[in-house]
């Protein structure tokens, strides 16, 4: 298991859960019922970063730009690329509730 940088925090972890929800109002979302993301499998509602330009095929398969931090911590260069291939996905356009906002 490697280390983020100069934290404790794991670069990849099957162990890992979701550990904080937010609120959100009329934001692009999908419901994910085991998707993918540093080997931890996870369901719940995820906010897009940009709406459905949020979800792209890589490598024969798709992932979903989302707003989500690993253990506590937002990633600096890029929001995280969630893994879709064998999960189910649901659109919700224009969703208020609450949203998986880390994992860890």
């Amino acid at each position: 298991m490697k280390n983020l940088s100069n934290n404790n925090i794991p670069h990849t972890s099957s162990k890992a859960q979701v550990s904080k929800l937010q609120r959100v109002q009329d934001v692009f979302a999908i419901e994910v019922k085991n998707a993918m993301y540093r080997g931890a499998k996870f369901s719940g509602v995820l906010e897009l970063v940009n709406g459905t330009d949020s979800i792209r095929k890589y490598k024969d398969s798709y992932r979903a730009n989302a707003k989500l931090a690993w253990f506590g911590m937002e990633l600096k260069k890029r929001n995280p690329f969630i893994n879709l291939a064998n999960a189910e996905v649901t659109l919700l356009p224009c969703y208020t509730g609450d949203v998986v906002a880390s994992l860890g």
